[in-house]
């Protein structure tokens, strides 16, 4: 498409997102809050911190930018070891979950804390030309293990992350590739709904109850959300366009993942699903959610996602000019 054809905000956002490069991606090592042998990916476009020590992605920027991803101060430099027996070490940042949430109990022996090898094991990892793999502990209830590799584009904001999970032992049980980004409180998020749900309102509501349309309302075929200062909320939907969004000022994040039509799904059916928590803790989490599998040992499944950031010329208006901007992106 000739770019005159485009939309004048587009094509704004287009000549806003030409910034200068760096050649190719860099990989260095650092001390990250505490935490030693992390690792920063740049491209002279955007950063990312990878941390090992608790099997997390801890930062996501534009390199002039604030980091889009929400970590915990209290739990700078600790480890899941530190946390209190039935006490979840909420770092922040970005992980995977390995199974339904339904199912912990039955496969755990608990509801709560998540499994302790995918969510704040330490993870061994290799450094690739333009990224890092991490490789999780293997877990002590699943019998398996997850394998994410970032990769970062060498001349966008594009990070792709290859997910996998092995099985490595019993038992055999529902699995799931879920990941669990925590995001500061954004300006808005946006999650876009099925015109042929099986939920008679396009989305299903997994918890918190109902809130003031100020805080989730619907605009068409997406569902715009905020976060309740005073309420845990939660929604889920089966949407085939399979992306989540959230706006941070003048910065867009917008994550993408594939969506099965076919597939059987967690929650009912829902392969994206947007958390908000209440103060004091002022985070959202976006989540995306593989097909459930049933995977015996030696077997594998995989679920890739990706993650991009845009630049706007300024900050939206209102959520109006917000809508009009995802529409014209994902379009």
């Amino acid at each position: 498409m000739c770019i005159g054809h485009l939309r004048p905000f587009l094509m704004l956002l287009l000549m806003a997102f030409v910034l200068p490069v760096d050649a190719g991606v860099k990989v260095e090592r650092l001390t990250y809050h505490g935490w030693p042998d992390s690792y920063r990916i740049t491209n002279g476009i955007v950063e990312v911190i990878a941390v090992p020590r608790i099997g997390r992605i801890m930062l996501y920027r534009f390199l002039d930018g604030e980091n889009v991803l929400w970590d915990n101060p209290n739990w700078s430099g600790k480890l899941r070891s530190d946390a209190p027996k039935g006490v979840w070490a909420n770092f922040g940042g970005d992980k995977v979950w390995p199974a339904p949430q339904s199912k912990w109990a039955d496969v755990m022996g608990r509801g709560w804390p998540p499994d302790e090898a995918f969510d704040g094991g330490t993870f061994s990892f290799e450094v690739l030309p333009d990224g890092i793999r991490l490789i999780s502990p293997v877990s002590p209830h699943y019998g398996a293990r997850v394998i994410r590799e970032l990769h970062l584009s060498p001349d966008s904001s594009r990070l792709l992350i290859g997910q996998r999970v092995e099985k490595l032992g019993p038992p055999v049980t529902d699995m799931i590739v879920w990941s669990v980004t925590q995001i500061k409180t954004p300006d808005l998020a946006l999650m876009p709904l099925n015109p042929e749900s099986r939920f008679p309102e396009g989305f299903k509501l997994l918890g918190g109850g109902d809130v003031e349309e100020s805080y989730r309302s619907r605009r068409g075929d997406l569902l715009l959300i905020r976060r309740h200062p005073k309420k845990a909320t939660k929604v889920g939907a089966d949407s085939p366009a399979g992306w989540l969004a959230s706006f941070h000022g003048d910065v867009l994040f917008i994550q993408r993942c594939n969506f099965y039509p076919k597939a059987e799904y967690p929650d009912g059916g829902c392969n994206i699903e947007i958390y908000t928590n209440p103060d004091p803790l002022k985070y959202v989490e976006l989540e995306l959610l593989s097909p459930i599998h049933r995977p015996k040992k030696g077997e594998s499944f995989a679920f890739d996602i990706s993650w991009q950031l845009y630049k706007l010329p300024r900050i939206p208006r209102n959520d109006g000019e917000r809508v009009r901007i995802v529409r014209e992106i994902i379009e």
